[in-house]
């Protein structure tokens, strides 16, 4: 993705811009707006680290990172001082990676005429949005939103949300993939347990763990992820005697893919996925997934593409969905190679690259046909004191690195 220098003369009869464009690669001047990137900062973070990933190499990136659990009085100085002083070079468009985020453009002034967009993840925007979140979206000129599920869920609640464009997230293409046929009965659940979210499927998977195992008796269950909810499920698993069931806490993401591979399906019977990276990384691996009708999963692995579909959250429905998968090795490994040429076809990073990419276009362009309308005096200055190339670069802009999330609550 390449833009080029221009520049502008004034035409002697009416006193029109007109447009000369010279070959020489400028790319765009891109700002990020993020809680941080990576896996330690969960699902969003790792969509931050995809969106750094597919701009490098296309803009020039400047990452302005903030603290989301400072006390409020220092959080907001620190957040709009932030941003200022990333405007100062005010960027050609700026990408907000949360709604909490992107109330941010409004309050720097330097920022109030550029372009921006906001990424839309899921559970965020399953709920009444107002007052200068709602503007913020209102006023962007461009939503991503991760799935239709996210974006037919999010109108529910906010009919007046402006068009978005679906982009599909990516994973890493694995090269060790997972011997299923090899592998005992486990299945896996990986994800944060946390008691504003109990819609994950961790207890409906324990509700149906009891006719799992009186079918196929040697089966394991290993839960990955922390959080504040997980003691209350391990009083669960004591209390009720559940056997077989094992907690691994937080892991490093090598040791996550070790587990993907050593796994025969992935339970994953969450109705508050947006999109559901677990799902996708374990099926890039090989691994069919346990997913829940009605959501996500049936728009990402639709019939025949790895997933088997339990109908509800009951004990009955997720026991007669995962048994089948347990209780044969060979149809897991059937599975988990559709499930691995649905990933390989549709969701690598470099699909999301694409997908990303194009949808940025538009902005671009438009960026670029608001400089052809700039007064003449600036034109001309501001392309006299352009250099002939500017390299691409990125740079890390941030406060120090310790928690970091939404802006709060409160949006502030």
């Amino acid at each position: 993705m390449l833009s080029y220098k221009s520049s502008f003369t004034l035409s002697p009869q009416n006193g029109t811009n007109i447009f000369v464009v010279k070959r020489s690669p400028l790319r765009p001047r891109i700002a990020l707006v993020t809680s941080g990137t990576g896996t330690k900062h969960g699902g969003i973070g790792v969509v931050a680290g995809l969106i750094v990933s597919a701009m490098e190499g296309h803009s020039r990136l400047t990452v302005w990172e903030h603290h989301a659990f400072w006390p409020r009085f220092a959080r907001i100085p620190a957040a709009v001082g932030r941003s200022f002083l990333g405007s100062l070079k005010t960027p050609d468009f700026v990408l907000y990676d949360h709604v909490d985020l992107a109330i941010l453009h409004a309050v720097i002034p330097r920022l109030r005429n550029v372009p921006y967009a906001v990424f839309l993840h899921g559970i965020e925007v399953w709920k009444p949005l107002v007052g200068r979140r709602r503007e913020a979206l209102i006023g962007a000129t461009l939503l991503l939103v991760n799935s239709a599920t996210t974006e037919a869920e999010a109108r529910i609640f906010n009919p007046w949300l402006p068009k978005v464009t679906v982009t599909w997230l990516g994973v890493e293409r694995q090269n060790e993939i997972a011997d299923v046929r090899a592998t005992a009965p486990m299945g896996l659940i990986v994800g944060r347990m946390a008691d504003s979210e109990r819609l994950k499927g961790h207890d409906a998977v324990m509700d149906a763990w009891p006719l799992i195992k009186s079918i196929i008796p040697d089966a394991k269950l290993m839960i990955v992820g922390g959080g504040n909810d997980k003691g209350r499920l391990q009083k669960r698993v004591k209390t009720e005697r559940l056997p077989g069931i094992e907690f691994c806490g937080r892991i490093d993401d090598t040791q996550r893919n070790q587990m993907y591979r050593s796994c025969r399906l992935l339970f994953y019977p969450s109705k508050q996925e947006g999109f559901g990276l677990a799902g996708v990384e374990a099926a890039s691996f090989g691994i069919p997934l346990l997913g829940l009708a009605g959501t996500v999963t049936e728009e990402l692995f639709p019939t025949g593409t790895g997933a088997v579909i339990a109908k509800d959250l009951s004990r009955e429905s997720i026991a007669e969905a995962a048994n089948p998968v347990l209780g044969s090795s060979e149809h897991a490994a059937e599975l988990g190679r559709a499930a691995l040429a649905r990933v390989n076809a549709v969701f690598l990073k470099e699909h999301f690259t694409d997908r990303f990419w194009q949808a940025l276009t538009p902005l671009l362009s438009l960026s670029e046909e608001r400089a052809t309308n700039a007064p003449t005096t600036d034109l001309r200055t501001s392309n006299t004191a352009a250099p002939t190339q500017v390299a691409c670069s990125k740079t890390r802009q941030s406060f120090p690195r310790s928690q970091r999330g939404p802006l709060g609550p409160d949006g502030e």
